[in-house]
């Protein structure tokens, strides 16, 4: 137990992090944010945010260090996960839908 809490950020255990973006992330794929729009726009509205928090979950699950994957891979998940949430934000800025 001790080792599954040991690693923390602000505080907080990175496994619970892990627990509440996995949470974030089956929320959003619950969710529909894609109002109407169609085409690439469709799937970038629908499927991108909860992208963006499995990787974020990824990133917070390999700094936990309860499994195999290294720490070493969290900074490039995590800049994945940014990377995909601005595609989510312009897009929905470009298409007028981000604030629905």
């Amino acid at each position: 137990m001790d080792k599954l809490l040991a690693n923390r950020i602000w505080g907080i255990p990175w496994s619970v992090l892990t627990l509440v973006s996995l949470g974030v992330t089956i929320v959003y794929l619950i969710i529909d944010t894609s109002h109407g729009t169609s085409g690439l726009s469709w799937i970038i509205l629908r499927w991108f945010h909860s992208l963006c928090w499995l990787f974020l979950t990824l990133a917070a699950l390999s700094m936990s260090k309860i499994t195999p994957l290294p720490v070493a891979w969290a900074v490039p998940l995590a800049v994945t996960g940014g990377a995909i949430y601005a595609i989510f934000v312009i897009t929905g800025l470009v298409t007028g839908t981000l604030f629905k």
